[in-house]
């Protein structure tokens, strides 16, 4: 090999060896670099986290004092309101004790007392429900009108009782406590979800109109209420019914919403999609000062 030719040789070994070194050093600030970059993702990361943490336990903070808060004023702002009443608590398929529970409490400081607690069998039985009543209502046998009229006549039987309640309570109610004789109010909870088939939804359907209407027709005041965790919401067909909802029954808000309703105001309050407004208007027009000249 010549002179050229080993020059050459050496110049590709003197590439191949800057390139080496380049590469050393770059692998080394780069890792310097990545290092340094990690170590301020690290330090912004947990500032970030520290801050939310912090900012999360005032909100606690804040709940907390507006929940006590609403608990102290809670019996305030309803005493006396429903003084004296009595209420039934129907439910539709099932109704659970923490449930009556929660709508006692709410109604206790307003005066009122739960008296009665059903649960309508959910899918009805049309035909024993027509034999077990009068032969006026023998219609009922086939679901429909029919059985919407039944159940108009058993709504209206809620409040203060009736001889048709007494004949259908075994094959209406799936479960009965207590006794409607002073019930001049009703609180609803609907149907959860379930797998019945076409001819069973539109015998719920058909009875569950019916009591609704008889319901409305005679109480002083009626509500549909369900929690703040009630999915999907059992709350539509009261609403189609044309009877107050209440969405938040398990909130001091929900309570207020339920006496208020039962007082007449009218509406859909709560948190869900569904709901006018958090709360109805809390001042009748009776109950504003009068204006002064």
């Amino acid at each position: 090999m010549g002179y050229s030719g080993r020059y050459h040789a050496a110049s590709l070994a003197a590439v191949f060896i800057a390139l080496a070194i380049g590469i050393l050093i770059g692998v080394g600030l780069a890792d310097d670099v990545v290092s340094s970059a990690s170590q301020e993702l690290e330090d912004s990361l947990r500032s970030d986290l520290e801050g939310a943490e912090t900012q999360a336990r005032e909100l606690d903070s804040q709940l907390a004092r507006e929940r006590d808060f609403g608990q102290r004023i809670y019996p305030a702002l309803v005493a006396g309101r429903l003084a004296g009443s009595s209420v039934a608590v129907v439910g539709f398929g099932e109704l659970s004790g923490q449930t009556v529970d929660e709508i006692e409490a709410a109604l206790e400081p307003a005066g009122a007392s739960v008296d009665a607690v059903a649960v309508v069998a959910v899918p009805p039985d049309p035909a024993a429900l027509a034999e077990a009543a009068p032969a006026q209502f023998a219609s009922a046998r086939r679901g429909g009108e029919g059985l919407t009229r039944l159940g108009q006549s058993a709504g209206t039987g809620l409040v203060g009782g009736s001889k048709l309640l007494t004949d259908l309570r075994g094959t209406l109610f799936s479960r009965f406590s207590g006794t409607l004789e002073n019930v001049d109010r009703i609180v609803f909870t609907g149907a959860p979800e379930s797998d019945l088939d076409p001819d069973q939804q539109d015998d719920t359907d058909a009875l569950a109109t019916g009591i609704y209407d008889g319901a409305k027709s005679a109480a002083a005041g009626v509500v549909a209420v369900e929690r703040t965790d009630t999915e999907p919401t059992t709350l539509a067909p009261f609403t189609d019914a044309g009877i107050a909802t209440v969405d938040h029954a398990d909130l001091v808000a929900g309570r207020v919403a339920l006496v208020f309703s039962l007082l007449g105001a009218g509406g859909d309050y709560g948190v869900k999609p569904g709901a006018d407004s958090f709360l109805p208007e809390l001042i009748n027009p009776a109950d504003r000062p009068a204006a002064t000249p």
